[in-house]
C-alpha cells in the first residue's frame, strides 16, 4: 500500500502566498580679455577634474534605499538565492539543503487550522506543515521532500502513519522548526522507514 500527501502539500502552499547639485551660470562683461578667458578656462578644467577624482570640495550623494517588495511584514520575505536555512539529515547518510520560506503565525487554510509551516521551492522542495486543533485535518504533522519538476515524493513523514510504525514530531522552539521522526523513501509505507531530522531556521 503506497501513501501519498499531495492533499496536505496543496493546502499547506496555499498558507505561503509567495518581494544633484545646482550649478549657478553667470556671464562675464563684454570687455573680457583673452588672457582671462584662457584662465577661466583653465580653472574650469582643473575643478572638472577634481571633482571627477574625488579631490574637489563636492560631497557624494547616494540615492535613498528602497525598501525591497515582500519586506513591509505581511508576507514572508524570501532568503537570498543559495541562502541555506534548512536542512534534513536522514541516519543513511543522506542530506538535503533547502531556502524556505515560514509562516510561523497560526491562521486558517483550506478550511483548516495550520500552526506553523515551512515551504521550499528549491529543486528538490521541502513542505513543513504542522495542522492544528480545527478544520477538516487537524493534530497532523508532515514533512515531504519531493522533486520539484515532477512532484514526484523523494521522502515523507507523518504523524499519520503512526500506526503503520513511522511517525514525526514537529516542534516549533521561537523562529526555528525541528522535526524528528521516521521517513519514508518515495512516501512509500512498505519499505523501511529512515529515521531523520529536519531543522529550519526561518
Amino acid at each position: 500500500m503506497r501513501l501519498r500527501l499531495v492533499p496536505f502539500l496543496v493546502i499547506a502552499g496555499l498558507t505561503i502566498a509567495a518581494c544633484g547639485s545646482d550649478s549657478d551660470s553667470s556671464s562675464g562683461g563684454s570687455g573680457t580679455t583673452p588672457d582671462a578667458t584662457s584662465a577661466a578656462t583653465d580653472a574650469a578644467a582643473t575643478t572638472a577634474a577634481d571633482e571627477s577624482t574625488g579631490d574637489g570640495d563636492t560631497e557624494d550623494t547616494a540615492a535613498p534605499a528602497t525598501e525591497a517588495p515582500g519586506d513591509d511584514g505581511d508576507q514572508p520575505a524570501a532568503p537570498p538565492a543559495g541562502d541555506v536555512n534548512a536542512t534534513l539529515t536522514l541516519a543513511n547518510g543522506e542530506s538535503y539543503e533547502f531556502s524556505v520560506l515560514c509562516s510561523l503565525e497560526p491562521q486558517i487554510a483550506a478550511g483548516s487550522e495550520i500552526l506553523f509551516t515551512a515551504t521550499s521551492y528549491d529543486d528538490p522542495s521541502l513542505d513543513i506543515t504542522q495542522f492544528g486543533d480545527e478544520g477538516q485535518v487537524t493534530g497532523l504533522a508532515t514533512v515531504s521532500v519531493y522533486d520539484a519538476t515532477t512532484y514526484d515524493s523523494l521522502w515523507e513523514a507523518s504523524s499519520i502513519y503512526d500506526a503503520l510504525g513511522g511517525t514525526i514530531e514537529l516542534s516549533l522552539n521561537g523562529s526555528t522548526i525541528t522535526g524528528v521522526g521516521a521517513f519514508f523513501p518515495a512516501g512509500d509505507i512498505d519499505a523501511d522507514p529512515v529515521d531523520g531530522e529536519v531543522v529550519a531556521n526561518c
